[in-house]
């Protein structure tokens, strides 16, 4: 499969950079990255812990600029939606789009007061979120693919449903779920809600069932490129041992980094770093920076990207960690993409 490059075109900077990137410089991003030939572009998802514009309407909007990239999520909360409206919004966003999006979805993490305002917001308890979250890709999957559905879990119940018309893509637009979060050595450090002293400084795979079972990819970040071979592998024997299920070479191995270009090393990492730490509201260790972001002269960021691409990984989200967001995109483009492997 070839590999494909993504730019996430930020719809978090477009709030905390303020004039420097508007909405509307937004949308010029995303065109610019078809034109310069990037496979997609995505956009994030949040209620409080990271605001930003709302995904689903920003990608319809795009679509309407754009006529070849691709339009993903990196990611989106599904179970911070009911999913009949959001199979019914995302259904729609398929067919305007002429069946080009990318359903990648997730937990969601941040600061862990606001993550959990707005689990009371949704009214569903942080302790059932991971069931919750499981829950709400198999109703909108079966709302994509079934003429009727009836569905009892622990969170969702439906009883003989139909949204009346399904997305272009068939069966379904491709459903990525993210899995995997590193655990930094010290509690609040690094982007996430979790922390455990006895899984500190080590990458937790967490639930790669859940992708083997439902996922059409999975995405991941600041996670090495042996520790990225050693979690697609054990989703491929997972898939097949307990469901049956054969991994073809369409499945979207997708890697979410930073990354930050600039000929003197210590700049692009400390451009990088106030950047991304702007984005999360939260302090980052050495380990999570050294981990997530791609930074440095353009071989270099080719090396680093050229590794995760001899580990397994054929798609990459890169998340541009810097107020110039289409000067480092022109530049990604330019000097970085030439380098790396297809």
């Amino acid at each position: 499969m070839p590999v494909a490059y993504g730019v996430y075109v930020n719809n978090r900077a477009a709030v905390f950079l303020g004039e420097k990137y508007p909405l509307a410089k937004l949308v010029e991003v995303a065109e610019l990255a078809e034109e310069l030939g990037f496979d997609f572009v995505s956009v994030g998802d949040s209620l409080l812990a990271k605001p930003r514009y709302s995904p689903i309407p920003l990608l319809a909007h795009i679509a309407a600029r754009t006529r070849r990239v691709r339009l993903a999520t990196g990611i989106l909360q599904p179970h911070m939606y009911h999913p009949v409206r959001l199979a019914q919004d995302w259904a729609t966003l398929d067919v305007l789009s002429g069946g080009r999006t990318i359903f990648a979805v997730g937990l969601g993490t941040g600061p862990r007061a606001l993550v959990q305002q707005e689990y009371e917001l949704i009214g569903i308890p942080m302790s059932r979120r991971g069931k919750a979250f499981e829950e709400s890709i198999e109703v909108v999957r079966k709302l994509w693919t079934e003429a009727q559905v009836t569905y009892s879990g622990s969170t969702y119940h439906l009883h003989k449903v139909s949204i009346g018309y399904g997305p272009m893509q068939r069966p379904h637009p491709p459903i990525i779920i993210a899995a995997g979060i590193f655990v930094p050595r010290h509690p609040g450090e690094g982007p996430n809600d979790y922390y455990r002293a006895a899984s500190a400084g080590r990458f937790r795979y967490g639930p790669l069932e859940r992708v083997a079972r439902l996922g059409d990819g999975w995405i991941t970040g600041i996670i090495t490129p042996e520790e990225y071979a050693a979690g697609l592998r054990r989703i491929r024997v997972v898939a097949e041992k307990q469901f049956q299920r054969t991994l073809n070479p369409s499945f979207l191995a997708c890697l979410n980094c930073f990354i930050n270009v600039h000929e003197d090393g210590t700049v692009a990492r400390s451009e990088g770093l106030a950047f991304m730490q702007e984005y999360h509201r939260l302090p980052f260790d050495d380990e999570t920076v050294d981990r997530w972001l791609i930074c440095g002269n353009p071989e270099q960021c080719a090396d680093r990207i050229n590794r995760y691409v001899a580990a397994g990984v054929n798609t990459f989200q890169l998340v541009v960690a810097s107020p110039d967001q289409a000067g480092q995109i022109r530049r990604i483009a330019a000097e970085v993409l030439p380098l790396c492997r297809r």
